[in-house]
């Protein structure tokens, strides 16, 4: 291994430059626009001019001298990266404490073969990302940390020889066996990943993404804003009449409110399609040794390396859409979050199947990752007979906004501050059609003493979470007087995830799945009456202590 010290591709410091030039001249703009009002003012004329100077010195200099004092090296521990002129500063990775290895190349690099690679260890602030580095160190990465004794799973088996792999992804270096017939190609024909192709995303898979993704009407809320930020460059009368021609033109009849709201839609739908495709154009996940690797992306292909035995949970989610259209999606939760240079955190390498149909889902999730076992559940509804536990919170937070509404109206003698009852109202519709969701969707399952599949809902979205009890950091249960005379609980079991489902949380539940749920966290303790489709057989040495039985000792 090279151990010495690298720079990176000039063509970083060029991409550098770009960005610098773009975050500093809405600065330069708002410079001159104070200047116009003052151009009899010659000392404003000069600080302003001053300031601009500087800024543009700032904006030229610091990139380079960003791109100069910057070093990487990979030595035999760890990747350590280097940079800053009067405040130095080091940061080092050791390969064994590496989650996830994402790459990202825009199209602007990929005739240089250069990279940019964010090296994502555990916490949210741990990682660092190396810019304009060959696409080669990527592979390297993987070999020294496979080599260095990680628990991300066993380095695959090596084919006798070598040969060129040449490309966006790896380098030079030894052909897993498994891998030697399968190869993804880029146009030129350069092969990028070697493995086991467990997954391809279609077209038409993308597009049930697209019109099935909550996400496009959070669109309507980014367009709000775009025209507010108009206000402060267009007259304000300009805005004002462009406003009442669009409602009265949508208010006139029902059909151009109707043909309105179906243009909007239309375009928040075709901007969450095109906004697909480029995302996962060329979908794939692959299984390569003790690795996933996630490949998506059009003008910036990205590659997203997962050690296996670095994942904690993986989750099935279903909005209400794709539940009534047997779609699920799945990320699998990281103690690092997997997102490459320029990525959306909501959606990263950790999304493995960004839609599916229900009836796949579990067969390509036991080719993807054999060793979760992962199959359908027959989960404990915890839930079931405790509506009211779920509903009071609701309630009872409503009905106290709707009363101080009506005592307010009542003091003011407007009749119009009536109207304030409606924004409680409608918080205890929503508030409460999420608790009845919740209520109906938890449940458990312990197959064992090692693994737990528990099932619930956020806002709108159900999801069934498969971990392992070692992924488990606390566990918290909690009561109120009255609650307890009834033998009702919440309990609460943290989870190391950071990008995703980070807790397994049942709002109410009763005390005897409470303590069941206790014991195995604590102590690996399952009882005998939890699991369907388990039973202890004692006489061929299950050993049953007070109802629980050791996970080494079910029987089937």
């Amino acid at each position: 291994m090279n151990t010495a010290w690298r720079r990176s591709h000039p063509v970083a410091l060029v991409a550098a430059l770009i960005d610098s030039v773009k975050d500093t001249v809405a600065l330069i703009l708002a410079m001159l626009a104070i200047a116009l009002p003052n151009r009899d003012a010659p000392i404003v004329l000069t600080i302003i001019g001053v300031v601009i100077a500087l800024l543009v010195a700032c904006m030229l200099v610091f990139p380079v001298l960003r791109w100069l004092t910057t070093r990487y090296r990979l030595d035999e521990n760890g990747v350590t990266q280097r940079s800053g002129m009067l405040n130095r500063k080091r940061t080092t990775i050791s390969y064994d404490h590496i989650h996830a290895i994402s790459s990202s190349s825009p199209i602007y690099m990929r005739p240089f073969q250069v990279v940019t690679l964010d090296i994502t260890a555990a916490g949210g602030e741990s990682g660092i990302t190396l810019r304009g580095i060959p696409s080669s160190v990527q592979l390297e990465l993987e070999v020294a940390r496979q080599a260095s004794g990680t628990p991300a799973g066993p380095a695959p088996a090596v084919a006798a020889g070598t040969r060129e792999t040449g490309g966006q992804g790896w380098c030079a270096g030894p052909v897993p066996a498994a891998a030697a017939e399968d190869e993804v190609q880029v146009p030129g024909g350069r092969p990028v990943i070697e493995g086991e192709l467990v997954f391809r995303a279609s077209v038409r898979d993308i597009l049930l993404f697209a019109v099935t993704d909550l996400g496009l009407f959070a669109a309507l809320i980014v367009v709000y804003g775009f025209i507010e930020q108009l206000r402060d460059v267009v007259p304000e009368a300009m805005m004002d009449n462009a406003q009442d021609s669009v409602v009265r033109f949508a208010t006139g009849s029902v059909v151009a409110f109707i043909g309105t709201v179906a243009v909007v839609f239309a375009v928040l739908v075709g901007a969450s399609i095109i906004g697909s495709l480029l995302r996962f154009h060329g979908f794939e996940v692959w299984r390569r040794g003790g690795d996933l690797v996630v490949v998506r992306g059009a003008f910036t292909r990205r590659i997203t390396t997962i050690a296996v035995d670095r994942i904690q949970t993986v989750a099935i989610r279903r909005t209400l859409i794709r539940r009534a259209l047997h779609l699920c999606s799945v990320r699998l939760g990281l103690g690092a979050v997997a997102t490459a240079e320029g990525e959306d955190a909501d959606s990263t390498g950790a999304d493995v199947l960004p839609v599916i149909g229900d009836d796949r889902v579990y067969a390509v999730l036991q080719r993807m990752l054999p060793e979760w076992e992962l199959v359908p559940p027959r989960m404990r509804r915890t839930g079931r007979g405790l509506l009211r536990y779920y509903l009071f919170t609701p309630l009872a937070v409503s009905t106290i906004g709707m009363v101080g509404a009506a005592i307010w109206a009542l003091a003011s003698g407007d009749a119009m501050a009536w109207l304030w009852m409606l924004a409680p109202a409608a918080l205890m519709v929503w508030w409460g059609l999420c608790r009845c969701l919740k209520a109906a969707a938890e449940g458990y399952m312990l197959p064992d003493g090692k693994r737990i599949v528990a099932a619930g809902a956020t806002m709108l979205t159900l999801f069934t979470v498969f971990t392992r009890r070692s992924r488990i950091q606390s566990v918290e249960r909690s009561t109120t007087p009255w609650r307890q005379r009834r033998g009702v609980e919440s309990l609460t079991l943290p989870l190391f995830v950071s990008n995703g489902i980070n807790t397994l949380r049942f709002t109410a539940l009763r005390s005897a799945d409470a303590a069941t749920l206790a014991a195995w966290a604590e102590h690996g303790l399952v009882r005998a009456d939890t699991s369907p489709g388990r039973r202890v057989d004692a006489a061929a040495g299950g050993m049953v202590d007070n109802g629980y039985v050791q996970d080494d000792e079910w029987r089937t």
